[in-house]
């Protein structure tokens, strides 16, 4: 256990890492409305810039890993089983493993944020 939480810890510092780059080291791999980059991609996480339209959402989805989102601009919608709730910049987001969920830009401006999804480590 404790050699996992070093893992996810060393992985949560490289993408912070990313973050603080603005992933410019990443590749541009857009796909559906949702334009997205990936800024990381390694064995413990991946780091992907997501920018979100007005009026645009990701449709319901469940991620079988933990996922964690930091709002960086405009205002993103999460909507789950527990609830909408609204998510400004600077807001940091946890979704636990299977969780369904649906992100959603509400507002008339765009929404950018860093999606990280955590991978097992072994």
């Amino acid at each position: 256990m404790r050699a996992r939480r070093g893992r996810l810890l060393a992985a949560g510092a490289l993408a912070l890492g990313v973050l603080l780059a603005d992933g410019r080291l990443g590749a541009d791999t857009s796909h559906g409305s949702i334009p997205e980059r990936v800024a990381l991609d390694n064995e413990a996480v991946k780091v992907t810039v997501l920018t979100m339209a007005p009026g645009s959402s990701s449709g319901i989805h469940i991620n079988a890993e933990p996922e964690m989102a930091i709002v960086t601009e405009g205002e993103l919608t999460l909507v789950t089983r527990n609830g909408r709730q609204v998510y400004k910049p600077g807001t940091v987001v946890w979704l636990p493993p299977m969780t369904g969920h649906e992100a959603r830009n509400e507002s008339k401006r765009p929404v950018k944020l860093y999606a990280l999804g955590l991978k097992r480590c072994e």
